[in-house]
């Protein structure tokens, strides 16, 4: 049978234990060591048994790092670094008063080291310089190197990091909507900050929980949380609490915890809590041998613990922020902790209306309406719009001048979403296709572009399918609404979703989905939605019809507001699941056909720009009729090799006749027309 003692218990048996050493060699010294005093013919002080005698030193030096690590943590700087400096200094001298005790020097010869002064030359040049180098590093905080990092790591681990305390002067009123969350805040906060209204009845709450999409304002409803109360606002950032060292990080919540108790009335805020206290790992001994699993779990307790030890605190309020609710442990989220779990989400029309106007009131503007500004802004979170204002500003900050409404707008057009992973712009003049489908497409990005569009009674279609035969030009149509509308673009294939185990293609569909809410404006583009979706014809497996629910419900769960579009492209319209085509799905439906007679001549022009002919390119527009842009292309560029096979020269290509084209026209489509 085992057992151990506390962590805590067990930390202070081993300082009180290390305290006696250094008295214990200390006294021990004095009482059997007699060194020569400073001054010849006088009697040994006090003094000479510390500063002339090496386990003296040592042990001395032992003492002061003790000392930082204990009664002088929270000490000022000057003073640690005073301390410091003495603990180097006495730790080279000990060294070399242990250079001149002759035991040492018996135990060196038995090395090899036989030539004591050559040896002790050596030595003592190695100890000054790294003494040199120990000093500096100490008083001017120079040459980081890995072993001082370290070593400065495991002295500072005794405080725990410092946390920012504001008091803020923003309020409720400067946040605009949220009257419900605003509600729920001031019923909590009355209950920490009265508790005498509450006592007899025994109720106690507190922990309130802001949870929702990055740049919501969920930490600036903290702050105004703080100032409407007339609260310290202690921020918390879990990842400075986080530590290398086996222990630290749970030390570092207590103190954290502690030292935002000692500052109230106070708010103690911690930010992106899902790092510090997300789900707690199962462990076995095979799956855990180091120990980091463990260490981790210990850390989630540890949170806990300090909540469920602060939460009754009077003049304590405790609020915590994530983006990543499904991640949290749900024993740290529970009532009793966070008694509130309050929902940021992106901010309506009016809200975004009255972030413009306070985000503007702070900087020189001439007022003009901010209406059109808040409809075309669906979607936009409070940061994106800060983001927007500081644009503006800086060009009217380029002419020193009020900013203007020719500022804002120019902000908004030039602010679109950027998140397009492996993408090529698409501009007008890239796109050859039949003059109705280009003014189509150009109604389209006009509608999404327009912010009078609410104005007249006109709505965003949720998604818009392109149908047509292969190699029509369907996915750069796609691209080029997204590069118009200045829209993040997410392309979508069988081959990006599915998985290799169950469950796995609906969480990395739900993921696409989150990021394009995310980064909108934007357009989720399913490239050959036919074998993404297919209809269920009684021969789907669970896997697959799983992935088609959960695509209806992340389409249904689109808002106005959330600004995203869907755009897929098919060649079989008949394949698809009917549910997914109807109205609020995709409920607009594109043909693009093979092009005509003048858009074959543009698409020779365009591929044989460099190249001789021998005859008219609108003969050979007549002999492609009925193939795609893709196909034409195809056969153009195997034209050209034909054409160079006739040649005798390595870097000349003769001019191109009718027998190189058929003959290209033969290897693309297999078939004579």
């Amino acid at each position: 049978m085992s057992f151990s003692l506390p962590r805590g218990v067990a930390s202070l048996s081993l300082r009180a234990i290390l305290w006696i050493a250094v008295a214990a060699i200390i006294s021990l010294s004095y009482i059997l060591y007699t060194p020569e005093p400073a001054v010849r013919g006088m009697q040994p002080g006090a003094a000479d048994w510390i500063f002339r005698s090496w386990p003296a030193l040592f042990a001395s030096a032992l003492g002061m790092r003790l000392l930082l690590s204990g009664p002088i943590a929270n000490a000022p700087r000057w003073v640690q670094k005073g301390v410091r400096l003495a603990m180097v200094f006495f730790v080279y001298s000990g060294f070399l008063f242990l250079l001149r005790w002759n035991p040492f020097w018996a135990w060196m010869n038995s090395l090899g080291f036989t030539n004591r002064n050559t040896d002790m030359g050596v030595l003592i040049l190695v100890a000054t310089i790294l003494w040199i180098l120990a000093s500096v590093r100490v008083f001017f905080g120079w040459l980081r190197l890995p072993f001082f990092r370290r070593l400065g790591s495991r002295a500072s681990s005794g405080s725990a990091p410092e946390m920012k305390v504001t008091q803020p002067t923003i309020r409720f009123s400067d946040v605009g909507g949220m009257n419900e969350a605003k509600e729920q805040i001031r019923q909590i906060v009355g209950n920490r900050l009265d508790p005498g209204k509450f006592g007899k009845y025994g109720v106690v709450r507190n922990g309130i929980l802001l949870y929702g999409p990055r740049g919501s304002g969920k930490t600036f409803l903290a702050e105004a949380t703080a100032g409407e109360f007339g609260l310290n606002y202690y921020y918390i950032s879990p990842t400075q609490l986080l530590s290398m060292w086996v222990g630290n990080t749970q030390a570092n919540i207590r103190k954290t915890f502690e030292s935002g108790a000692s500052r109230r009335p106070v708010l103690i805020f911690i930010d992106e809590i899902d790092s510090l206290g997300s789900t707690r790992q199962t462990l076995s001994r095979e799956s855990d041998p180091g120990g980091a699993g463990r260490s981790y779990n210990n850390s989630v307790l540890q949170l806990m613990q300090s909540i469920d030890e602060h939460r009754g605190d009077t003049g304590i309020v405790l609020m915590a922020a994530t983006n990543s609710m499904e991640g949290l442990d749900q024993a740290l989220i529970r009532e009793g902790r966070f008694d509130a779990q309050i929902r940021v989400d992106m901010p309506d029309e009016p809200s975004r209306k009255w972030i413009f106007e306070a985000q503007l009131s702070s900087k020189p503007w001439k007022p003009f309406p901010l209406e059109q500004f808040a409809r075309r802004t669906p979607g936009a979170s409070a940061a994106k719009i800060k983001s927007i204002v500081d644009r503006a500003a800086s060009f009217a900050a380029e002419q020193n001048r009020k900013i203007g409404e020719s500022d804002l707008r120019r902000a908004l057009d030039e602010t679109g979403g950027k998140d397009r992973p492996l993408f090529q712009p698409v501009e007008w003049s890239d796109l050859i296709v039949e003059p109705e489908l280009e003014q189509e497409l150009r109604d389209l990005v006009r509608h999404l572009n327009a912010g009078w569009s609410e104005m007249k009674g006109m709505t965003v279609p949720t998604g818009v399918l392109l149908i047509g035969p292969p190699g029509t030009g369907k996915s750069m149509i796609g691209k080029l609404i997204a590069t118009q509308t200045k829209r993040s673009f997410y392309p979508l294939t069988a081959a990006d979703i599915l998985g290799g185990h169950v469950g796995a293609s609906v969480k990395k569909l739900s993921e696409v989905f989150a990021r394009a809410r995310e980064n909108s404006p934007s357009i989720l583009f399913f490239d050959e939605i036919d074998g993404l979706l297919p209809r269920n014809n009684g021969m789907l497996d669970t896997h697959d019809t799983q992935l088609v629910e959960q695509c209806r419900t992340e389409i249904s769960q689109l808002l106005p507001e959330h600004n995203v579009i869907l755009v897929g492209t098919t060649n079989h319209l008949e394949r698809i699941d009917p549910a997914i085509l109807r109205g609020g799905r995709f409920s607009e439906k594109v043909e693009i056909g093979v092009p005509g007679q003048p858009n074959r001549e543009r698409l020779l022009r365009k591929y044989l720009q460099e190249v001789t002919l021998d005859f008219s390119v609108e003969r050979m527009a007549e002999r492609l009729a009925g193939l795609s842009p893709a196909d034409i292309e195809a056969v153009c560029k195997s034209a050209v090799r034909t054409a160079f096979g006739r040649s005798d020269r390595d870097d000349f290509i003769p001019p191109l006749i009718w027998e190189d084209f058929e003959r290209a026209i033969k290897k693309v489509t297999l078939f004579q027309f």
